[in-house]
């Protein structure tokens, strides 16, 4: 077994259930550094379970994410993610939790966790970082040393042995601490790893292709809704293209960024017809891109004041910021065109059957070839993007670590998609209406 760290962000009940006894002993062993944790002295079984159920419904209702390093099988480092639904708030996340094992302090763990701190949270649009300590603490010290400044101070902050405690409320920008730690930054991956060896490039280009096609999002449920001939739901349809529309509006700036920082020469050609078209259309014939979804929208019969008064759901804008975060950076190049070029493109390419779902909607609710020219355009340049993309990571990723930084970019890019799809599903109901479908007929079975 090999004794590098891995690290793992939980954020889904499936995954936390394999972390449960690592995360506890983990605990265990922290607790006792002057009860700094929130723990006093008798964290046992009972406790310890209440303790799971908690952070269970917790990461269960999205609220919390705990990101969690791994070596031979033993959790040596942790910190929990505590973060916010609120459209005013969603792109501060508050730290909480931070442990390192006892036996593996001191070994340079705290800044390559920092830096995977960083790296998650700006991937998933957190620009502020958050957290409270005791004053004068040790783990005050630190943080401090990391450059958290104190924002304010509560008096009788915590209680611990019949004294009382200030507490500091601290803050960093997300970037300012990527920048100051990423030089440590290694990242691991549960789910995904190429190995210590650098994939030869046509290898690459099919794993990354299959990466892409494992993540159809047309399985979402939201689609038996949307796409059913026998009851159309206009409703549904407007909300839906206008929380895709809400993607198209950044998809230039996108490009735009990519162009910009490319370092090879013969991709950022490409990148430049892309633009191009994007801008004006012309290589198709048709006209700027944000313009043809307008059309579309209008063809559904949403006006102008509408269209832009409409706002992302929290899981829409986790997907446009993780791409625009990406982007923007030139050291995560590889990931924002991975994401973009790759997974973003890809999407135009799913297909039921052998139609296009675009022809489909065509159908269910009587719209012309022309109302779908966005979705045509898309479906044909998209395919010759895709390649692009497959291309410019083929040459860019030169080290096996940005490989697997480009597969974990189109998977997280996937899902986040596909999160945009429950956003929706969830905000008409259709999560609870299926469930109980779903009980009626385990009772009658």
């Amino acid at each position: 077994m090999s004794d590098s760290l891995s690290y793992v962000l939980i954020n889904s009940v499936e995954l936390f259930s394999d972390y449960q006894q690592p995360l506890i002993e983990l605990l265990k062993l922290s607790q006792a550094d002057d009860a700094i944790l929130g723990f006093d002295t008798g964290f046992d079984e009972q406790k310890a379970s209440r303790y799971l159920s908690s952070l269970e419904r917790d990461i269960a209702s999205q609220v919390l994410q705990i990101l969690i390093g791994v070596k031979n099988g033993t959790a040596v480092v942790c910190c929990f993610f505590k973060k916010s639904h609120q459209q005013t708030t969603r792109h501060i996340c508050d730290l909480q939790k931070g442990m390192i094992h006892p036996h593996y302090r001191s070994q340079g763990l705290l800044e390559q966790t920092l830096a995977a701190i960083a790296q998650s949270c700006m991937s998933q649009g957190v620009e502020l970082l958050t957290l409270d300590v005791r004053g004068g603490s040790k783990a005050h010290r630190i943080w401090n040393k990391c450059g958290f400044e104190t924002y304010g101070i509560l008096n009788d902050y915590s209680r611990y042995q019949g004294q009382s405690f200030d507490g500091h409320y601290m803050k960093q920008r997300t970037v300012d601490l990527w920048n100051r730690f990423k030089t440590f930054y290694k990242q691991g991956s549960q789910t995904m790893s190429v190995g210590a060896e650098l994939i030869h490039k046509k290898d690459f280009r099919e794993l990354m292709r299959e990466t892409l096609e494992n993540h159809l999002t047309l399985g979402h449920p939201l689609f038996k809704y949307l796409l059913d001939e026998n009851n159309p739901n206009p409703d549904l349809l407007k909300f839906t293209t206008l929380q895709g529309y809400q993607l198209t509006k950044h998809f230039l700036t996108y490009i735009e960024h990519l162009f910009f920082h490319c370092p090879l020469p013969k991709h950022k050609r490409a990148l430049l017809h892309n633009m191009y078209e994007e801008e004006t259309g012309r290589l198709s014939n048709t006209k700027n891109h944000v313009e043809l979804m307008q059309d579309f929208i209008k063809a559904l019969g949403i006006s102008d004041t509408e269209r832009d008064a409409a706002i992302a759901l929290p899981q829409t804008q986790a997907l446009i910021d993780y791409r625009l975060i990406a982007c923007k950076n030139p050291d995560l190049y590889h990931i924002g065109a991975a994401a973009v070029m790759v997974a973003s493109e890809g999407q135009n390419l799913e297909s039921v059957g052998d139609e296009a779902r675009h022809n489909i909607l065509g159908k269910v609710y009587d719209l012309k070839e022309a109302d779908l020219l966005f979705f045509s355009v898309h479906q044909e340049e998209d395919v010759g993007h895709v390649q692009q993309g497959l291309a410019l990571l083929a040459d860019l990723c030169d080290t096996p670590k940005k490989q697997q930084e480009a597969l974990e970019a189109i998977n997280i890019t996937c899902e986040l998609f596909y999160g945009m799809y429950q956003g929706v599903y969830e905000h008409f109901g259709y999560d609870k209406k299926d469930q109980q479908v779903q009980a009626e007929s385990l009772q009658e079975a």
